[in-house]
């Protein structure tokens, strides 16, 4: 999929990602006091808003709810963050796709790697909370960095996609502003699949965020290796994502800069 030339040449330029990465994550959090924290404070309030709606309100029943919360909301907030920057990435950094010599892919993997970095400093600091309800979660760290890895492979592939059709279609962003709404709603974060019946279930099913979920629920929540066929499906929807983004770049590559 990828020529052997441009492996090498993202490869040669690697420094130069993990820079244009760190610059983004401190771009961030630029003139704001409280800073990297944000990446701590923002899951936990929105986990305790949810639990406070879904459980003393609604009354739902499952234990420690807010960590079962919590451990939905981490790859979410990281998957709309990352892919909802990168889809923008193109057009507000145009400059800088005119003017740099390293692969121009460069531009949306960096803010994704960024967002990366944020999610790996918040979770850092909840970590503990997991442990704290289920000391086995530290046996679940290498199945941990298996689906950050794969999570992060499928957003590139999305934010692939994304960046270069808003190129194209500016209108695009708007959707998916809207769409990251729906999205939300559709994926088992505040509630449990089981709870989801026939046929409304399919909906979820159909949705490759709720196996990503489910995938980090499984490891933080209930600190339980998944399957070996449950990781082969999320293994197969990350690289056809991956693959998919790869095929739609390099075919408008050539188009970006007349574009913008």
């Amino acid at each position: 999929m990828l020529k052997a030339r441009r492996i090498k040449d993202i490869y040669s330029c690697r420094h130069i990602l993990y820079d244009m990465a760190v610059n983004q994550l401190k771009a961030k959090y630029a003139g704001s006091r409280l800073g990297i924290w944000w990446a701590v404070i923002i899951p936990l309030l929105l986990a305790l808003s949810i639990n406070f709606v879904f459980e003393a309100i609604s009354k739902i029943t499952i234990v420690n709810y807010t960590i079962f919360v919590l451990s939905g909301i981490l790859p979410w907030l990281f998957f709309m963050g990352a892919l909802n920057e990168a889809t923008n990435s193109f057009v507000v950094n145009a400059s800088i796709l005119k003017q740099s010599r390293c692969p121009q892919e460069f531009i949306p993997v960096s803010i994704i790697l960024a967002n990366l970095l944020n999610f790996f400093i918040g979770f850092i600091f909840l970590l503990p909370l997991f442990v704290i309800v289920n000391l086995k979660v530290l046996l679940m760290l290498p199945f941990l960095l298996i689906i950050i890895a794969l999570e992060v492979f499928f957003i590139m592939g999305l934010g692939l996609i994304f960046s270069t059709l808003n190129v194209f279609f500016r209108d695009l962003t708007h959707f998916l502003s809207v769409g990251f709404t729906v999205w939300f709603w559709i994926t088992p974060i505040f509630y449990s699949l089981e709870m989801v019946s026939f046929p409304y279930r399919w909906i979820c099913l159909f949705n490759p965020m709720t196996l990503f979920v489910l995938f980090y629920q499984k490891i933080l929540f209930e600190a339980q290796v998944p399957s070996a066929r449950f990781l082969l499906t999320v293994f197969v929807i990350t690289m056809i994502s991956f693959i998919s983004g790869c095929i739609v770049f390099i075919k408008k590559e050539s188009e970006l800069l007349k574009r913008i």
